[in-house]
């Protein structure tokens, strides 16, 4: 699954943040330590210090190497917020005198959780770090009783639930705010995407309209001028679809012209394009083909066209068709008025027949 790169951006900017604030209380604790306000062995402080960072160290380049390869990681929030939950632990439980300063790093982990955790995951972090410290002080009473004051630290322990439960709470809004955003944003997609389907294609018909069919025209230009990869253009006329309207009223016209657009696009490829250019004219772009192999498929379509059934069983319908293909470098205007004059000569001709290019013509155009 891919990411996106904002996505990437938000999350290695949340790592640089904690790893920015993992690096100042490591430095507060050097401080500590050096003034005799955490009692442990230099060296049991090396080994605590430098597992830490390994930790932390390996999470960031996890999710750097997933989101490089464009790859979505899973989460890694809630183990960092563990990881490091349990390493402050460890140093309060060495923490002698200043042990409500050092109980800050909790309130400066548990907001990255608001960006990633839902609701639930965040009051599980909240439970976990009042067991991880509730364990830190009963290990500290057991050892050095001396160094624990079961009044003060009640109201220690007091004021930190509420404090943590105030984050819970702020972290539950973060997480409704945040689902409503995404709720809000793929809502707005939806929409985006509702309002191009409805620029580019025809209300009625469903068909591509003239405007993306011009747009689409161009691109192909690009590819046969640049690869001299071959398209056909056919132009379609609906045979007297004014006395079709006149006669028969403009729902059974409406009609006409549903059927057989869903006609014309169960005759075509996935790689064609099938639009409307208006009224009861259309387009069909065939694509990677020359004139010859248009042209029989064209002569299909006309040929199941008079096999149409509406539901008035004496309306019977026809088409005429004009069929050209593409002569670089000409432009898309030249070979749209090609066409067109190719439909018109065959309504001339009597209606209801496809005319395609003759050899004489394509030479006239590629001189």
């Amino acid at each position: 699954m891919e990411v996106s790169l904002d996505f990437q951006r938000d999350t290695m900017r949340r790592t640089l943040l904690a790893s920015c604030g993992a690096l100042l209380y490591s430095f507060v604790i050097l401080i500590c330590y050096s003034l005799g306000y955490i009692i442990i062995d230099s060296q049991q402080l090396i080994i605590l210090m430098v597992t830490f960072w390994s930790g932390h160290i390996a999470t960031i380049i996890f999710v750097r190497l997933r989101h490089r390869k464009r790859i979505h990681a899973p989460s890694m929030t809630l183990p960092h917020m563990v990881w490091a939950i349990l390493f402050v632990s460890i140093i309060l439980y060495h923490t002698v005198d200043i042990r409500p300063a050092l109980m800050m790093a909790y309130l400066t982990i548990l907001p990255f959780g608001a960006f990633r955790l839902q609701w639930r995951g965040f009051f599980g972090v909240t439970l976990f770090t009042l067991s991880c410290y509730a364990l830190a002080l009963f290990l500290l009473q057991q050892t050095r009783p001396g160094h624990w004051f079961p009044e003060i630290e009640a109201i220690i322990g007091l004021t930190f639930l509420v404090a943590m439960f105030g984050y819970c709470a702020v972290g539950h809004e973060f997480n409704v705010m945040r689902e409503r955003l995404s709720d809000s944003d793929e809502r707005l997609k939806l929409a985006l995407a509702k309002i191009e389907e409805l620029v580019i294609t025809d209300e009625l018909t469903g068909l591509y309209n003239r405007r993306h069919l011009l747009n689409m025209l161009e691109q192909q230009q690009a590819i046969a001028n640049r690869e001299g990869s071959p398209f056909v253009l056919a132009f379609i006329d609906l045979d007297k679809f004014k006395l079709i309207n006149e006669q028969y009223g403009h729902g059974i016209g409406d009609e006409v012209l549903r059927s057989f657009s869903e006609l014309l696009q169960d005759s075509v490829r996935e790689v064609d394009l099938v639009s409307r250019y208006g009224g009861e004219e259309f387009v069909l772009l065939l694509n990677g083909v020359g004139i010859e192999t248009a042209s029989v498929v064209v002569e299909r379509i006309r040929q199941a066209v008079e096999l149409l059934s509406f539901s008035q069983p004496d309306l019977k319908m026809t088409i005429s068709v004009g069929i050209t293909e593409y002569h670089a470098p000409e432009s898309i205007t030249e070979i749209l008025e090609r066409a067109d004059k190719l439909l018109y000569e065959a309504k001339r001709e009597g209606r209801n027949r496809v005319v395609q290019e003759t050899v004489n013509a394509r030479l006239e155009a590629l001189e």
